[in-house]
């Protein structure tokens, strides 16, 4: 009796973790059922808890005592967090308390992932950035070669992969298959992410650098990438643009639905009235101007087929150096610009 009694308590104890039944936990913990009590497979109240990044059930198990360093063949906590399918708020609570009580956040699993890895690959970039911070190795490599970067970039986490790299990542390191995580992008078709990680200055400097073509390539982007964000203009694109229309007014209403300039050049009249644009006036400025600057919409089926193009270093740099010079010719029209702006600040602020 005293045997089926204690197997109903542990059923409903399970119940009650995945269902965060905070009360009952307490309540069946309190009846003598053990917090370290072994369900299937060896799973504890606490990994059932972290697996689901429950934060208020993983801190009342730790605070009865469940051990924060428990892992199951090598499988941790932290790593059971950092997976969980929850709020990336919870999941970030839930690994800072983990770390509060000790746990390691650089053990490694079978296949030699840490819990950074993880996260990288399940695209939490708060929770891989406060790894980081408390002492994960941004660049430890799992059995295969992977890196942090390396899981972000195949599962195509543009956000985890900035982070990253904003926090020192290397992204020239190699899977045990000579894959870069640039190379992983363009295999998984994450082709926005391949441009961002194969043209970095110090990538080039790493694979191109053999030819004089390449060497090219690589000063001209390592030059383009040491322009300083305050030497442009203190006026967005976006405003600009609605200024010389005098539009300034729908600025806020383009902010609140994240709409950028390129993006509002490729709109048509049931596109503007969608987004909120409804006066007459308004609409045809824009449309106006819209095709006065001819821009012509690309689809991202095109961008793909054109990112699927090999071009060699001679049409790569033929390409860049084109770009430069049509980009060069701009100079002058944002500078006089700018300067005007600048000379009648104060005009323009009391309009």
């Amino acid at each position: 009796l005293d045997q089926m009694l204690q197997a109903d308590k542990n059923e409903a104890l399970k119940k009650a973790l995945f269902r965060g039944d905070v009360s009952l936990i307490e309540e069946l913990l309190n009846s003598g059922i053990s917090v370290e009590t072994s369900f299937r497979f060896g799973w504890t109240p606490l990994m059932c808890a972290a697996s689901v990044a429950n934060f208020a059930v993983v801190r009342l198990l730790l605070d009865r005592g469940a051990n924060a360093c428990f892992e199951i063949d090598k499988y941790t906590l932290l790593m059971a967090a950092c997976s969980a399918q929850a709020s990336e708020e919870n999941i970030l609570n839930t690994v800072e308390l983990l770390l509060s009580r000790n746990a390691d956040p650089n053990i490694t699993c079978r296949k030699q992932m840490t819990a950074l890895m993880y996260a990288a690959r399940k695209g939490y970039p708060r929770v891989v950035a406060f790894l980081v911070a408390h002492g994960s190795h941004i660049n430890a490599q799992d059995e295969n070669g992977y890196t942090a970067l390396i899981w972000a970039a195949q599962r195509g986490h543009k956000s985890v992969i900035l982070k990253l790299l904003e926090l020192g990542a290397d992204k020239n390191l190699q899977t045990k298959d000579e894959k870069t995580a640039a190379d992983l992008a363009k295999i998984n078709k994450h082709l926005e992410i391949f441009s961002l990680l194969s043209l970095a200055a110090n990538h080039l400097r790493g694979r191109y650098h053999k030819t004089v073509e390449q060497e090219a390539i690589c000063k001209f982007l390592t030059a383009v990438s040491d322009h300083s964000v305050g030497s442009y203009s203190i006026f967005h694109d976006m405003e600009v643009f609605l200024h010389g229309l005098g539009l300034e007014h729908i600025r806020g209403l383009l902010e609140e639905q994240d709409i950028a300039l390129r993006q509002l050049l490729t709109m048509q009249k049931d596109d503007l009235i969608q987004i909120g644009i409804t006066d007459p006036g308004d609409q045809q400025k824009l449309l106006d101007a819209i095709n006065d600057l001819q821009v012509e919409e690309k689809k991202f089926e095109d961008i793909s087929e054109m990112m699927k193009l090999d071009l060699s270093e001679d049409e790569l740099l033929k390409f860049l150096q084109k770009l430069n010079k049509e980009c060069s010719k701009l100079i002058i029209p944002v500078q006089t610009m700018n300067n005007h702006f600048l000379k009648n600040s104060h005009k323009v602020l009391n309009q």
